[in-house]
């Protein structure tokens, strides 16, 4: 019989049965390849990935996040991190060719009431109220923003002029927010050393572990010094708002802090705000590559220190 006519279907055993085409940017790509060489991200989050650059960023950037402190963090804060290749989303000014920006910024603002804590304070020396807020929220503001008494000043400041001229200005009603300030915190720090002497001469324990963790959150947040924003990234935000509130601070709950907090939140967003932090580096670059994550380590250490100072905090619950 005669050789059967017809066409021989190749095998295709061991061949990929499925594949795709990212679209991805190279900086992307150039991120990835540097996770992996300096030992911030798994290789085998690359499946997990399905091996997209970006997924596997994202999954190293969870990791990171974890490692330092991401769960503490996130019972008293609400961060977003972020990668992208543009400083500001809404504006195509001031991107930097060959760059990324890692980008923090809160989704709602954390709550703290300090003032049952500074009148305990004050009974053990009466500059320790002073030295207590200085170092918590000084040590938190060094790496996002925090809302206090200060803001609300400057917000009342503004409400007066915006009232002068007025045919009515006399009934014009202002909170009363410097009457809602401890005087205690108008005297002058103590020093470290005296803070340490005072707080170890104490039979208080509580006050004692309140001042060990303020002062352990002061030497977590200077571990790194926050990064500048460059010129050429500042002109993204020329026409923005400043950064949304990572924390408020008030003395009692409902008080006149909170209230001119309250009222400014409502303008928050009438523009893009700036970025609570952001940090410029080259993906394509080690040395610039471990400096964003370190500090953004830094940056996760300090919230979290900030979280179990304020689980302890006397009068910062629900109940209170």
């Amino acid at each position: 019989m005669g050789r059967p006519s017809g066409v021989v279907m190749p095998k295709l055993d061991g061949v990929a049965a499925e594949y795709r085409m990212w679209a991805e940017d190279k900086l992307a790509i150039e991120l990835a390849e540097s996770l992996t060489t300096l030992g911030l991200a798994e290789p085998s989050a690359w499946e997990e990935a399905k091996r997209s650059p970006t997924g596997y960023a994202h999954t190293a950037l969870n990791r990171w996040i974890a490692l330092h402190g991401g769960e503490l963090v996130r019972q008293n804060f609400a961060l977003n991190v972020t990668i992208s290749d543009c400083p500001d989303p809404y504006s195509s000014e001031g991107e930097r060719r060959g760059l990324l920006y890692l980008l923090v910024d809160p989704e709602s603002a954390g709550y703290m009431i300090l003032g049952p804590t500074l009148e305990m304070l004050g009974d053990v020396h009466p500059r320790l109220p002073v030295t207590f807020y200085s170092l918590l929220v000084g040590a938190i503001q060094r790496w996002v923003r925090v809302y206090d008494h200060r803001d609300a000043l400057d917000r009342l400041e503004m409400w007066r002029e915006w009232a002068e001229g007025e045919a009515d200005q006399d009934e014009y009603e202002f909170p009363d927010v410097e009457g809602c300030v401890p005087p205690a915190l108008k005297l002058k720090p103590l020093s470290p050393w005296q803070v340490r002497r005072i707080a170890g001469g104490t039979d208080n324990q509580l006050s004692r572990q309140l001042v060990q963790a303020a002062l352990d959150l002061d030497s977590v947040s200077r571990r790194f010094r926050r990064p500048e924003i460059s010129e050429e990234t500042r002109e993204a935000f020329m026409d923005s708002n400043p950064p949304l509130p990572a924390l408020l601070v008030s003395f009692t709950r409902q008080d006149a802090v909170t209230g001119c907090f309250d009222e400014e939140s409502q303008t928050f967003l009438e523009a893009s705000p700036e970025p609570n932090m952001l940090v410029e580096f080259d993906p394509n670059n080690h040395a610039s590559v471990r400096r964003a994550f370190d500090i953004l380590a830094v940056l996760c250490e300090t919230m979290a220190a900030a979280s179990r100072l304020a689980a302890i905090l006397p009068g910062n619950t629900n109940e209170a």
